[in-house]
């Protein structure tokens, strides 16, 4: 037990440094039964968000707890199409209910490890990306721009998610930064998911739930400048035309250096308006559509030395960007739209059909930091820039059907589901080489030059790669409710998918593969309750990663089948203090069971599923408000990542790259008065490899581990929220995103101060 704690004496200081600089929190969510602080008249009427009392949008009759009265149970039972408005009514820390129609019991009653962040917390720390949010989220890390990519790619308990971040449920694909201008929440479901989203989520997915239209009509404009420097506005708009008709805009624009780091741009614009039409009593039809343009300038941040990054071992300037002013860029352009249906289909069950066609157009110009001179064992003071431009344009269409109720079998309580995905996802990719005569361009590794001469550089197009494909799964699903105490859960998940995949190289020849994959997974949980909102819960549950997962191949893995993997978790959950604080912990287990490696026998094929792969562990969190006026949002994850099996006996044993042993997240804020809060932030990272050395003569590559702590303060004056956010305050140089290739330098200290009007 005591190697899996780590030395507190920085967080004491470092939080206590938080929380006398200043923090956050909006007013506290009335309690019942308590004189809550005043609600500002200018707060709008507005239903709740995901997972609050009142219905959300996916919130479903039979997720009364368990025990309900029989009478109670027989009235949640009617079905009423989710339609809310609250009126001052503050968001809070714990989500009880998930947004998926797919799930339809709540939370606590769930046997998977979910984290949920809220609105809230996102508004008080000013999380304006996905990544910035999931920073609140142990377990989770950011791998940097590989092979062109760049954007939004995590590893969920050391297996990577490419390809397992959704949007309102539906997979959501493309390269790109994704602003939070309009989430209501983050969902993370931790552990294979497969039997929910089809191929992938190994280490679990991420569901991003966002804002729709819906009863009431409110106006919120929001402010931002910063040090970076930064600037920022975020409206959003609801309007209510009738009991019927209801209409929603969200938009922002941002212009924003990056602290601590010379040319680096995040500048982006987005609009994302949606309707809610009411057809008829039992019949609803909802219609959003998301547009976001980026125009920045990619950071590849630093290469490593002699077993860390550069600014580490060679104490390089962490403002040192090794990138072309003026010439490196990135420009992507999102566009989705989704229509989604809701009906009653009587005696309880009802029907959600989700349509969304969808595109990303992507061109980036970036400078990776590669080959260091002079080698060893004399210090570099060269460092090549490999230069290239990639373009990938993601055309996508999915639809989803899901029918869930309610119904009993003599003594015995089921909440069934069953659904339908259907999808197509087609991608074209491009690349071209920007090279010398003499390979790639050089600069000062301690002093670059950011406008180099460029006349020498030749534009050298490489291979374009072209891939499609197509998916239709099924999945049933059941909760049996046994008495009081006692639910199982059993789920079942069938997909096809077919790919094709082509490559063109510069020279003209071409390379043409197909698969086809069927993929059967399944899910067996039991939940016991022992107290009223609590849970003690064991589940086993599988997934599958095939080789066309990413939608590539090759001649070493068409003919492979899928990876297959397995999780043991037993855990519990219990929501206190009339639901307003939510606690969890969980034990683990994830084994990949034959994962591809290289073949050792030169007469086979190059590839074959030899490797065993594990990751074990422990999670606890915590959200809500404890007493009266506090809040708190903390989560820490214990991994123990290893490879067991491999055909290079040298690399059994070590640890999986981007698996931090140990990590950390909290938020807490404190409202002093009822118009002033105080809070802060802490975040830990442990020591995390980024290689696995094939040999003896290779070595260990690992970013460093760190501490990071965040404070923020909010002041409300009758229709003005004015806040203060300051990041990283002690200035630490850390690396929150990484692969073998290059660290990417975090955000040094900086402050935001922000307004947030309400009409």
């Amino acid at each position: 037990m005591r190697g899996t704690l780590w030395p507190w004496g920085p967080a004491a200081v470092g939080l206590a440094s938080a929380l006398a600089a200043g923090g956050a929190v909006a007013q506290e969510t009335p309690v019942t039964g308590e004189t809550s602080a005043p609600v500002q008249e200018s707060r709008p009427a507005e239903n709740a968000p995901v997972g609050q009392d009142a219905p959300s949008p996916e919130r479903t009759p039979e997720s009364a707890p368990t025990g309900a009265p029989e009478a109670q149970a027989g009235q949640d039972d009617a079905y009423v199409l989710p339609e809310v408005s609250v009126e001052g009514e503050t968001e809070k820390y714990n989500v009880t209910e998930p947004s998926l129609a797919r799930l339809p019991r709540p939370l606590v009653d769930t046997p998977q490890t979910i984290t949920v962040v809220p609105e809230r917390v996102m508004e008080e720390q000013q999380a304006t990306t996905l990544r910035d949010a999931l920073r609140n989220v142990s377990g989770i890390t950011v791998t940097a721009g590989e092979g062109g990519r760049q954007g939004d790619s995590f590893s969920l308990r050391g297996f990577s998610a490419q390809t397992d971040t959704l949007r309102d449920g539906v997979r959501d694909l493309g390269w790109f930064t994704r602003d939070t201008f309009n989430l209501e929440g983050v969902e993370v479901y931790f552990g294979p998911s497969s039997v929910l989203f089809g191929r992938g989520s190994t280490g679990g997915a991420i569901n991003l739930v966002t804002k729709k239209a819906r009863k009431g009509s409110f106006t919120d404009l929001r402010l931002s400048g910063g040090t970076a420097p930064t600037g920022r506005i975020e409206a959003d708009v609801n309007q209510e035309l009738s009991d019927s008709v209801q209409f929603r805009v969200s938009a922002v624009g941002q212009l924003a250096g990056v602290a601590g780091r010379d040319i680096v741009k995040e500048n982006r614009a987005g609009i994302a308006p949606s309707a809610r039409f009411q057809l008829a009593d039992k019949l609803a039809l909802e219609v959003d559509y998301f547009y976001q343009h980026e125009n920045s300038v990619p950071d590849y941040g630093q290469p490593y030395f002699n077993g860390y990054p550069v600014g580490v071992t060679l104490d390089v300037p962490r403002e040192n960007f090794y990138g072309v002013k003026d010439s490196d860029t990135e420009i992507v352009n999102v566009h989705i739209g989704s229509a989604r249906l809701l009906a009653d289909l009587g005696d309880t069950f009802r029907l959600t059909n989700t349509l969304r066609y969808g595109g990303v157009n992507r061109f980036a110009r970036p400078t990776a930091p590669r080959g260091l001179t002079p080698a060893l064992p004399a210090n570099p003071t060269t460092i090549g820039r490999q230069r290239f431009e990639t373009t990938a344009d993601n055309i996508y269409f999915a639809d989803q059907l899901d029918v869930r109720g309610v119904f009993n079998t003599g003594f015995l309580k089921h909440t069934a589901n069953f659904g339908l995905d259907i999808s197509r996802e087609q991608r074209e990719q491009g690349r071209a080489n920007l090279t010398t005569a003499t390979g790639n361009l050089p600069a000062d590794l301690f002093d670059p030059d950011n406008s180099p001469d460029l006349s020498g550089v030749t534009r050298v197009p490489a291979a374009t790669n072209y891939s499609r494909q197509w998916n239709l799964g099924a999945y049933a699903s059941d909760q049996i409710q046994i008495g009081k105490y006692v639910e199982v859960l059993g789920t079942l998940r069938l997909d096809n998918l077919h790919s094709d995949y082509e490559t063109i190289a510069a020279n003209g020849t071409v390379a043409a593969f197909e698969q086809e994959n069927s993929l059967f997974n399944w899910r067996l949980g039991l939940v016991l309750h022992p107290a009223e909102n609590t849970s003690v819960y064991g589940m086993y549950g599988t997934s599958q990663n095939p080789s066309a997962e990413l939608a590539t191949l090759s001649n070493d893995t068409v003919t492979l089948d899928p990876e297959k993997n397995e999780t043991f978790e037993i855990g519990a959950k219990s929501d206190l203090i009339k639901e307003r604080l939510s606690v969890n912990a969980a034990l683990f287990r994830t084994n990949k069971l034959n994962a591809r490696v290289p073949n050792s026998d030169p007469d086979g094929p190059p590839t074959v599923l030899e490797g065993k792969q594990r990751v074990q562990g422990y999670a606890l969190g915590v959200a809500g408000s404890p007493v009266r006026r506090w809040n708190v949002f903390a989560n820490y994850t214990f991994l123990d990542a290893s490879i067991r099996e491999h055909s290079n006996e040298f690399l059994v044993g070590q640890r999986l790259v981007n698996t931090p042993k140990r990590s950390f997240s909290l938020w807490t804020t404190y409202a002093i008065l009822d118009n002033l809060s105080v809070g802060g932030g802490a975040t830990y990272q442990d020591v995390a490899p980024v290689n696995n050395p094939a040999n003896a003569t290779v070595l260990l590559t690992k970013v460093p581990n760190f501490w990071r702590f965040d404070a923020f303060a909010s002041y409300s004056i009758k229709k003005v929220d004015l806040q203060l956010n300051v990041y990283n305050l002690t200035d630490k140089l850390y690396y929150d995103s990484y692969y073998g290739g290059q660290a990417v330098p975090a955000d040094g200290v900086s402050a935001l101060l922000s307004a947030h009007v309400r009409f």
